[in-house]
Order: structure tokens, then sequence, then C-alpha cells
């Protein structure tokens, strides 16, 4: 059973590590193109002109396709420069309030962020913490004090899930009972297809609960590998921080 609890583990590890990928990208893009749009916008402004965004797209452009060598460099250079202004153009016009929800979107997506690197660097055991066990007691309790450090440390995550939980549930019935009027991120709102798009507060929230139930899950499987042998108790704070040098201690067969 520990043993699949371990694959489940792993395999969490690789989705979470695509999740922060994804999300990182969505971020960057959505942020660019808000400030692009607010920049583009500007009046005075010199990328506010389709023209002079050609005209520099396609030096820009000449001047890569000449280092790299391509042949036809200052054709290739004008289309990308017609392009570029062309999307801006389109862009602008499509979207003529701007990206104003990018921010809020961008703020709720680093809550998230932060409790899956939490999660991650449980999984990689590159968490904070205070190791003075492994100083004070007998090396024969130094595995049990471990263990228990991880339980308690579980128990605590379970605790502040409960807490999470209620808070998401209250975000939740406020949005419900006003049909999604309130209940919101200020500020990030769309409209798609003659529809304004909110993004709820408890979606956002989610992200405790959801880094909580990981921890604990996490924490409660060190204590039981770490009492059984299956790994070996890590008693170098520089390891745990993961900015040893040196191997990490391999796990037991």
């Amino acid at each position: 059973m520990i043993e699949g609890l371990v694959r489940a583990d792993h395999a969490l590890y690789r989705f979470e590590r695509a999740v922060v990928a994804a999300v990182l990208g969505v971020m960057g893009l959505v942020v660019f193109l808000d400030v692009a749009h607010r920049v583009s916008t500007r009046s005075g402004s010199w990328l506010a002109d389709p023209l002079v965004i050609a005209v520099v797209a396609a030096v820009v452009a000449v001047l890569g396709f000449r280092t790299r060598g391509a042949s036809q460099s200052i054709v290739k250079g004008l289309v990308v420069g017609v392009g570029v202004a062309a999307a801006q153009w389109v862009f602008v016009k499509a979207v003529p309030n701007g990206l104003v929800w990018s921010q809020p979107m961008a703020l709720g997506l680093t809550l998230w962020l932060g409790t899956i690197g939490a999660s991650l660097a449980a999984h990689e055991r590159r968490h904070l913490a205070l190791d003075i066990g492994s100083k004070l007691w007998p090396e024969s309790m130094v595995r049990t004090v471990a263990a228990l450090g991880h339980a308690c440390t579980a128990v605590f995550c379970v605790l502040v899930l409960g807490l999470a939980m209620r808070s998401v549930g209250e975000h939740f019935a406020l949005w419900r009972e006003t049909g999604g009027a309130a209940g919101n991120l200020s500020g990030a709102s769309a409209v798609l297809f003659g529809t304004r798009v909110m993004i709820p507060t408890w979606l956002a929230a989610l992200a405790i609960p959801y880094g909580m139930a990981m921890l604990a899950f996490r924490f409660s499987l060190e204590a039981v590998r770490v009492a059984t042998g299956r790994i070996a108790v890590e008693v170098d704070e520089l390891a745990q921080l993961g900015i040893q040098t040196e191997p990490k201690a391999e796990e037991a067969s």
C-alpha cells in the first residue's frame, strides 16, 4: 500500500510541475498583453502607430534572420513586420478596453503557485525545517523523533485545511446566493460573446485547501516512510534546504 501511495505521490508531483509551467506561461502572456495594450493605446506613444511598429519589428526581424544566416532575410523581415503590426491593430480593436482582468487573475494564480510550490518542496524534501532532534536525541531515537515531527506537521496542516475549507465555503455561499454578482475578484471581469464573465473569489481561495491537503498527505507519507526505514533521516540542514552539492541520501531498498 505504501509503495502505491509513493507512486501516486510521484504522479501528482509530475502533474503539479506541469501545472506550474502552464500557469507561469498564462500569467506571463496575459500580463504582457495587458501592458502592450496600455502602451499601444496611450496618447502620444510611438507604439500607438502601426507603421512604426511595422518598421521596428521588420528591422529587428531582418537582423535576427541575418544573424542566423537565413536567405531572403529582408523579405522575411518585412513579412514579420507587417504581421506584427497587423496583429497589434487587430488586438487593440478586438479588446478596446484592454485586459483589465489580467492583474487580478495573476494575483489569484500567484496564490495557486505558492501553495503548489510548497507541495513540490515537500515532495522534494526541501521544505524549511528546524532540525534539533538529531542533535539532542540519541541516534537510536532520531528516526522516531523525525517521524513524530512529520506527523505533527501533517496534523497542523489538517487543522489549517479545516479552516481553509470553512473560508472557501463562505466565499462560495456568497457567490451562489447572489447568482455570481458578488464574491468575485475585484476588477477581474471580461465580456465574452456578450456575457460578462467574473472570476469567483472561492476559486482562488481553493488553492489553500489544496495546498494544505497535499502537505498533509505528503508529510503523513513521509512520517510512515521514515518510521518504517524506507527512507533515511535527513540530518543536514543544508541538504534540507536543497543547497548542498552532495547527492541526497538514497532511499532504502
